[in-house]
């Protein structure tokens, strides 16, 4: 789970081991600076921490002298599994009214009222929405997208020839809010979109991202979206990227850096101390010492060692060994946890996959062609694949995927 702002407690600064580039700072001078609506991407593995610094940039945005009015949109809204624009807007409209309401602000208009009746007469077998309350209306309507796949197919269908109707519409009510929230003392409307970076499928997430690129950057209110890192680097992200579509290029949370780039590979010890900050800072929430969690630090090292540089993975890690073993957690104990999940790994590399991961292996370095454009991606999106952003650009395996043998080694499997 993503940390929130307030838990400083429990949060540990990693931009000296991730790379020299402050990502929330950044962005909060960027959108502070920017006098219009504008969309900006933000990406990253999964379980880089994404979503913690999503939170930290919304509650700096929150409590700065120019404060703005931030909508957080989750996964709770979204099924990543299958998304395309139209679920966006939905969410994003739902959303944003939903929060409006506390300030007595409303996104109601004749056309979106009418709009949600025809929704909810379809959604809902002709119930009628009329005397609903406008954003528990449309929640309802979200929350059926996400429960039926019947059902978000007969919402897409009847909104297919008005999207872009409907998002002006919307826009023309964001309009109106900007303005009443500038009377309240806001420097205006922020929606922060997480977990379209889970996208499953690469090409829901292009389709989402670059053929509707236009329609993703056009809300009439400054946007920050998650996007999958397999896509933040493609030709065609750069260029809508550097044609003012979005705001910038794609803004990435890198990976901590536990090791220097390959063939070397040394240790890099200002990492794993992070990381062991991460683990202290959770023990101390519960009064316990890392005695109690680890046989020695040694195998809190071996486990570290063992997440490539993965924050969440660090915590999924612990509890998966500990409903696997209890207390304390041995050097066995991480040594099946990485069989078991290079085991799964193995079971789901492509023949064409080892040439990337070979290559990688050698250098950290892999120059894309055409053919394995899609393998590169398919790889950093499964993580077996980590890319890292400190002080350059270079590749690595994840450690677990580094001990599995390549396809006619004398080690691989028959």
């Amino acid at each position: 789970m993503p940390l929130e702002a307030t838990d400083t407690d429990l949060y540990v600064d990693l931009d000296s081991v991730r790379g020299d580039t402050d990502v929330v700072e950044k962005l909060l001078r960027e959108i502070q600076f920017s006098n219009k609506p504008k969309t900006w991407l933000l990406s990253g593995h999964k379980g880089c921490g994404k979503s913690t610094e999503l939170r930290r940039l919304k509650h700096r945005l929150e409590t700065g002298a120019h404060k703005y009015f931030t909508v957080l949109c989750t996964e709770r809204h979204v099924d990543t599994q299958n998304v395309e624009f139209t679920d966006v807007l939905i969410v994003t409209l739902q959303q944003v009214a939903q929060e409006l309401r506390a300030l007595k602000i409303s996104l109601e208009s004749g056309y979106l009222r009418e709009t949600l009746g025809r929704l909810g007469k379809l959604v809902f077998s002709g119930v009628s929405f009329e005397k609903v309350e406008f954003s528990a209306g449309w929640a309802k309507i979200s929350g059926a997208i996400q429960k039926s796949p019947d059902v978000r197919d007969q919402v897409r269908k009847l909104l297919e020839a008005e999207t872009d109707n409907l998002q002006r519409e919307v826009n023309l009510r964001l309009d109106k809010a900007n303005e009443e929230l500038a009377k309240r003392g806001y420097a205006g409307l922020l929606v922060l979109f997480d977990s379209l970076d889970r996208i499953i499928k690469v090409d829901q997430a292009e389709t989402l991202f670059v053929e509707r690129a236009t329609e993703m950057s056009g809300f009439h209110c400054k946007m920050v979206m998650t996007m999958p890192i397999s896509l933040a680097y493609s030709e065609s992200i750069q260029q809508l990227s550097t044609s003012t579509t979005y705001a910038s290029k794609p803004n990435i949370v890198p990976m901590t850096k536990l090791r220097t780039p390959p063939p070397a590979r040394a240790r890099h010890e200002p990492g794993f101390q992070k990381f062991r900050e991460i683990v202290d800072a959770r023990l101390r929430k519960v009064h316990e010492q890392r005695s109690t969690l680890f046989r020695s630090d040694q195998v809190l090292d071996e486990l570290i060692a063992a997440t490539g540089g993965q924050p969440t993975a660090l915590m999924a890690f612990v509890q998966a060994l500990i409903v696997q073993g209890g207390l304390p957690i041995s050097s066995e104990g991480v040594a099946r946890l990485r069989r078991e999940f290079a085991r799964d790994y193995r079971r789901w590399f492509l023949h064409e996959d080892w040439k990337v991961l070979l290559a990688i292996a050698q250098d950290g370095r892999y120059e894309l062609e055409a053919e394995s454009q899609s393998v590169l991606k398919r790889l950093l999106d499964s993580r077996a694949v980590l890319q890292y952003l400190n002080d350059e650009e270079w590749y690595d395996l994840n450690p677990i995927v580094e001990q599995i043998p390549p396809p006619g080694s004398e080690k691989a499997p028959a």
